[in-house]
């Protein structure tokens, strides 16, 4: 067994496996041993089961032993995949003059596993947020210094009195925010190396990979220790000039005081606006914190919720229960049995087949080329041709129009296939080898169709010509009346025997549930990037607001003591910070909704082009408002208790003397 597929299989080593293969009989197979295949995509994301027989099985289970696949790995590996595939062509040729039969070169792309698009989403999504909470994280340093510098503005008047020049001075603060930044990386650099480890881990099993070492290269720790060092220096640059140029008179006379500009401007404003425009600037920085964090945690949740209207259109343009795949073109005869089994209310017989697109100018004798890699999912294409009148599919239009009674050359492509030959033009001739066969047909159409690989639509008499299968059907999709799991496994069975009674080689049963629970597992390990980063962003936007409050009481310290000269109780003074606290949260986050609105149509587009080809529905969840109101009300509260704690606890004589 490959090693993911014990959980889907429900067996491991020492039990044993009931197989039968089409047209063969059941038999137990004892499970000898589990195997590793990197190249493939975990069991349980893609709802198959990957087992591996010699060939004594094959013959007991009613195979002839004959081998189907030659697998090839070049000894002087070609760099491009145009390479990979002229050199894969000359052996095909010198095989087929040997007289072996070659029908299909699958050649997926080279170095690339199944999974690239995702995971390539997830470390961009990363790299992003990094660097977003790297900058963030550095204003909260600034935020920081500034508090230090609140409070230092007469020490930075009597050294300037003792001859300290403006440079000196920053300087020595340069150093102060330098060590700090050395003690951060101190922290940081250890706890990423858990943190990558422990992430690593996480990406190795959704993706089947065994990370060989979690270790970065020696290059990220430089990057690292660099930026905690440089990036708070640059940010700090600006205030830490403003402070220090202060002049000796400037400083024996600051007390934390607002402009006399802003003071006038602001006296009849309320109390709690007047003190938080007491530095517009660091408001302005504080709410973009918060901002900045509730913004990606209301795209998180956004995402998630376009994610699910996304699994959602399974269901609505798709309208069977069951998928059955026979192993080859079975007469009409055989197959309409399905719809007289009692529970089923339609059963659709379609055409079917793998197939590859072809190039006019293609040399005879070419063998044709399939994407598809070894799992058999990622990369396929297939053309199928359903009835002119189906009810089992109801898919969006994105270009041209869908497939008429009348048409005997027409195509219609859906979005996956359409990536693939991203030239096409509505009009524009496709020309496609089934089954070995080559035809030619012209594009009328571009749907969308969520959760499928690439697909090709024609009509069934025109599929029927194309393939020499006149009366004959390889796909059947049934729609039941069953109401629960329980239901739906009882008619696929009822199925299954009904084809295999009457003769037919059933290959494949594969209800519409599984490719629901495919889906979702497909796209976890983005949405948990996503919140995890979005709580980190929340976690630096309560800090600043920390920071901001802190400084605020910092600056007042006169202020509030005069306020407890005229009366002001212990509760007042705690309430007046607490209101402070709850203005930022609700300004950040009224920024923060209007600013995860073009967030997150800007990540539905990138996560839906780079995963699945298409951009994910535009949608705003309301939890995720709520949610984001409530948490950043109960951050503000929690940043706030300390500081409003100190404002209560001042004495005057204290406070007095203290700034």
């Amino acid at each position: 067994l490959e090693h993911t597929a014990t959980g889907v299989l429900l067996t491991d080593v020492g039990g044993s496996l009931t197989l039968r293969m089409p047209g063969g009989r059941e038999q137990a197979v004892p499970d000898s041993g589990l195997v590793h295949d990197p190249g493939l995509a975990p069991s349980w994301q893609e709802r198959s089961g990957y087992v591996y027989l010699d060939r004594s099985t094959l013959r007991a289970l009613g195979e002839d032993g004959t081998l189907h696949e030659l697998r090839v790995r070049f000894r002087d590996t070609p760099e491009t995949p145009q390479a990979i595939q002229a050199a894969a062509q000359a052996l095909a040729q010198t095989l087929m003059r040997e007289g072996h039969e070659a029908v299909e070169l699958r050649i997926p792309p080279p170095r690339q596993h199944p999974h690239q698009r995702q995971m390539t989403t997830v470390l961009v999504l990363l790299l992003a947020f990094s660097a977003m909470a790297l900058v963030l994280a550095a204003v909260l340093v600034a935020n920081t210094l500034a508090a230090l510098l609140a409070r230092q503005v007469r020490e930075i008047g009597v050294m300037k009195t003792l001859g300290a020049s403006t440079p000196q001075l920053v300087g020595l603060y340069i150093l102060l925010v330098a060590l700090i930044g050395l003690a951060a990386s101190v922290l940081a650099v250890p706890l990423g190396l858990v943190g990558t480890s422990l992430f690593a881990a996480q990406v190795g099993k959704l993706l089947n990979l065994a990370i060989a070492s979690a270790l970065p290269p020696a290059w990220v720790f430089v990057v690292q220790v660099s930026a905690a060092l440089v990036v708070p220096i640059v940010v700090a640059a600006v205030p830490l000039w403003s402070a220090c140029r202060v002049t000796v008179r400037e400083a024996v006379d600051r007390h934390g005081g607002a402009s006399a500009r802003l003071r006038q401007r602001a006296s009849q404003w309320p109390p709690v606006v007047r003190s938080l425009l007491r530095r517009p600037s660091r408001l302005v920085l504080t709410v973009g914190l918060l901002a900045a964090g509730g913004a990606m945690f209301m795209t998180a949740l956004n995402v998630s919720r376009s994610w699910e209207l996304t699994i959602d259109k399974v269901y609505q343009t798709r309208h069977y229960d069951v998928e059955i795949r026979l192993r080859g073109a079975e007469p009409a005869s055989r197959t309409e049995r399905v719809a007289q089994l009692p529970g089923v209310r339609r059963a659709e017989q379609w055409g079917y087949s793998t197939a590859a697109f072809s190039q006019p100018e293609s040399q005879a004798g070419q063998i044709d080329v399939s994407r598809a890699y070894p799992d058999r999912g990622h990369g396929t294409f297939a053309v199928m041709a359903p009835p002119p009148d189906t009810r089992m599919i109801d898919f969006p239009v994105l270009a041209g129009r869908w497939l008429q009674a009348s048409d005997q050359d027409a195509v219609v492509l859906n979005h996956g296939a359409a990536a693939q030959q991203a030239q096409l033009k509505i009009g524009d001739p496709v020309v496609l080898s089934i089954g070995g066969r080559v035809s030619r047909w012209r594009l009328a159409g571009i749907v969308e169709e969520i959760g499928a690989a690439g697909v090709a639509y024609v009509n069934p008499e025109a599929f029927a010509q194309a393939t020499g299968t006149e009366g004959r059907s390889r796909l059947i999709r049934v729609a039941t009346d069953a109401s629960t799991p329980q239901e739906r496994v009882l008619r696929m069975r009822q199925a299954e025997s009904a084809l295999e009674s009457a003769g037919a080689d059933v290959e494949s049963v594969q209800p519409l549930s599984e490719l629901r629970t495919a889906m979702g597992d497909h796209i976890v390990i983005l949405i948990r990037a996503l919140i995890a980063l979005a709580s980190v962003m929340a976690a630096v936007g309560g800090l600043g607001l920390a920071s901001t409050l802190g400084i605020s009481v910092i600056e007042r310290t006169r202020e509030l003591a005069i306020m407890k000269t005229l009366g002001a109780t212990r509760a007042r003074l705690i309430g007046t910070v607490l209101m402070e606290a709850q203005v930022v949260a609700w300004l950040s986050a009224v920024a923060a909704l209007l600013l995860s609105l073009p967030l997150t149509a800007l990540l539905d587009a990138v996560i839906g082009g780079l995963g699945f080809v298409a951009p994910l529905p535009f949608a705003v969840a309301p939890s995720a408002i709520v949610a984001w109101l409530l948490l950043v009300t109960l951050v503000s509260l929690g940043a706030a208790w300390l500081p409003a704690r100190r404002a209560a606890g001042l004495r005057i004589a204290q406070a007095l003397a203290e700034v």
